[in-house]
């Protein structure tokens, strides 16, 4: 199934650069992701996107999506990417009974944060609240 995406967000630095989920939390308020990137050659950031409504999530390497990077979409700076077909909501995972009802919910979105290293795929109802914040380099 061919994938279709939209890219949200801005584009940040890539070139010869690493980018990383560095802090996930899970509360009775959200689920918060803290990624670093780069906003320019020097400069290191962070990247906070909380979701408020969410019916689940998964954390996997980026070396288990290689058919993600097969599409050039990715291949940028840009972090966050709603996935409207082709993902883990529409059929990535073909056990039966796993992803029903999330399949069943019209208004839930399949959001995913790309990295260079660690990748979260979300499960959500509307776009995460998205701030970037101060890293401090050592």
């Amino acid at each position: 199934m061919k994938m279709i995406i939209d890219k949200i967000g801005k584009e940040y630095f890539s070139i010869k650069r690493e980018s990383d989920i560095i802090d996930f939390q899970w509360t009775v308020f959200g689920l918060k992701i803290t990624i670093s990137t780069w906003k320019n050659s020097e400069k290191q950031i962070g990247i906070e996107y909380e979701f408020g409504g969410f019916n689940g999530f998964r954390y996997l390497d980026e070396g288990d999506f290689l058919s993600y990077w097969d599409l050039p979409d990715f291949k940028n700076g840009y972090h966050l990417f709603r996935i409207i077909k082709g993902g883990w909501k529409s059929g990535e995972v073909m056990q039966s009974g796993i992803l029903d009802v999330s399949r069943a919910v019209d208004d839930l979105n399949e959001f995913f944060i790309a990295t260079t290293n660690g990748c979260l795929t979300v499960l959500a109802y509307e776009k995460p609240r998205i701030t970037e914040i101060d890293l401090k380099n050592e």
